[in-house]
């Protein structure tokens, strides 16, 4: 159900590179749960790097393939080593009561989007010659609202299939997270 959920979602937002890899990507998580195996996710991007080249290879020159493909690679490489030096300085400065608050709110927001613009650095500054300082920022204040606004704008498309005015007045609920994070 989950794997078919994956593919309903995929084909509901289009389908883009970036969710095809993901969707691959999590596909294979799935599979590799139900042989019992663990799931790496280093080993996961590879394959569905090399399965998307293999079936679309203008897709490699794609922006957004490579974006998504190193933002990917810089969460699996980074974002743990990452938390452990974060965790061993708050170590020497917080006490254990609070340390698992600073850990878990560092790791999810800022550990993690710096784990992936390390990077998307060096991407970014070959397709576009600049940098903005605002990103991480800008990422910070983003992440937080996204999982609401993913949540309110799936429902509201799911019930707007069924009653579309109510599906509307949720859409209208959910624009200011959308109109934020632009």
């Amino acid at each position: 159900l989950a794997a078919i959920g994956i593919g309903l979602y995929t084909i509901l937002v289009g389908g883009n590179a970036a969710v095809v890899r993901a969707a691959l990507m999590g596909a294979l998580a799935l599979y590799a749960r139900q042989l019992g195996r663990r799931q790496d996710g280093l080993t996961s991007l590879a394959a569905t790097g090399a399965l998307m080249a293999l079936v679309a290879p203008l897709l490699l020159g794609a922006i957004g393939f490579q974006l998504s493909f190193a933002a990917t690679l810089g969460i699996t490489l980074y974002a743990d080593p990452l938390q452990a030096r974060f965790d061993a300085w708050l170590a020497a400065r917080v006490s254990a009561a609070r340390r698992s608050v600073f850990s878990a709110a560092a790791g999810d927001y800022l550990l993690v989007t710096l784990a992936a613009q390390i990077t998307t650095l060096p991407l970014l500054l070959y397709h576009f010659q600049r940098l903005s300082w605002l990103s991480l920022p800008a990422n910070l204040l983003v992440l937080p609202v996204q999982p609401a606004l993913m949540v309110a704008g799936g429902l509201s498309l799911m019930l707007g299939l069924a009653v579309l005015p109510l599906g509307r007045l949720l859409a209208l609920a959910a624009w200011p997270l959308a109109a934020f994070s632009n």
